[in-house]
């Protein structure tokens, strides 16, 4: 049986499950949702073609595919642990602050689960992030934000773009919404329903000009709001429909996506910072990790997921 180290994010999935015992145990172990957890063991069960757990009432159990897939894991942890002396020195060198303006959806929604492996690798980091407006493009040349996530391409010949990819918006609602509402069939049919907004969806350019049109001629935009996550969150209590970033899909298990005549809205975003400090190495460690959580999808839901292979793009190494 031949898997590839660049799969070990699943074997670490199926270690420490196993070792919890259950789902729920395995969460908080892992720092991501359960649903996530039984995605990512049905894709390591497709890629052995085999059952590598089965559920008993105590919980998870291996099937024998799986204690020998659990073996290996543990291997490849025992020789983890081997190198991570030798790395435990430059660890703690990284000490400072680090200054990141983003977007508060990007700062409260995006982020936070992503960074806890930061926190734990680079105690000695203090991240102090700033809430900025879509469209704002803070001075990097004033180190006013080291490192900063802009929807506009930077102006200034001194900021370089680190990656770049798309937010692709789609039409979200709840189970209970539809429950009391029912289900819009198509886009002109959501003027029939309760609508939250935010306040860039009214723009015209682009792929969203469909949907600022029928805004501007809904009659029950109930709930309208600068903040994404406002925005999220009054779309997960159900008051209305809104735009969300499909990676939603796979974060919240109430979220149901709506076709709407094949609707969907493309909002590039890319990941800037000022040329003299892109290579020092606390920032470049933060680069990285902003890489894998906002331009990167792994199945845990992130906002560039569009299952288009073609939407990231790294521009600057």
């Amino acid at each position: 049986m031949a898997i590839e180290i660049k799969d070990w994010e699943l074997l670490r999935v199926l270690l420490e499950t196993a070792r919890a015992g259950s789902l729920r145990k395995a969460e908080a172990v892992l720092g991501i949702t359960q649903p996530t957890i039984g995605k990512k063991i049905d894709r390591l069960e497709q890629m052995v073609n085999a059952k590598v757990f089965y559920r008993t009432k105590a919980g998870m159990a291996l099937t024998l595919v799986g204690e020998t897939l659990f073996h290996l894991a543990e291997e490849m942890e025992r020789t983890a642990e081997k190198v991570q002396p030798n790395l435990h020195g430059a660890k703690m060198g990284l000490t400072g602050q680090l200054r990141i303006a983003v977007t508060d959806g990007v700062a409260g929604y995006w982020l936070p689960h992503r960074l806890r492996r930061f926190h734990r690798e680079h105690p000695n980091v203090l991240l102090d992030v700033q809430c900025i407006d879509p469209g704002v493009e803070v001075d990097l040349s004033k180190r006013e934000a080291d490192l900063s996530v802009m929807y506009t391409y930077p102006t200034d010949s001194d900021v370089v773009v680190l990656q770049k990819s798309e937010m692709v918006l789609v039409p979200v609602c709840t189970k209970s919404f539809i429950e009391e509402h029912g289900r819009p069939k198509n886009l002109e049919d959501v003027l029939n329903f309760p609508v939250c907004a935010h306040h860039m969806h009214y723009r015209k350019q682009g792929p969203m000009r469909p949907w600022a049109e029928m805004l501007e001629r809904h009659t029950m935009v109930i709930y309208r709001t600068a903040s994404s996550m406002v925005l999220g969150q009054v779309t997960k209590m159900g008051i209305g429909l809104s735009l969300q970033p499909i990676g939603v899909m796979d974060r919240e298990d109430d979220a149901v996506m709506l076709d709407l005549d094949g609707f969907r809205s493309y909002l590039p975003f890319y990941l800037v910072c000022h040329r003299d400090t892109k290579d020092v190495p606390v920032i470049r460690s933060l680069i990285q990790y902003f890489k894998n959580s906002l331009f990167k999808d792994d199945g845990a839901g992130s906002p560039a997921k569009s299952g288009d292979p073609s939407a990231e793009r790294s521009l600057v190494a």
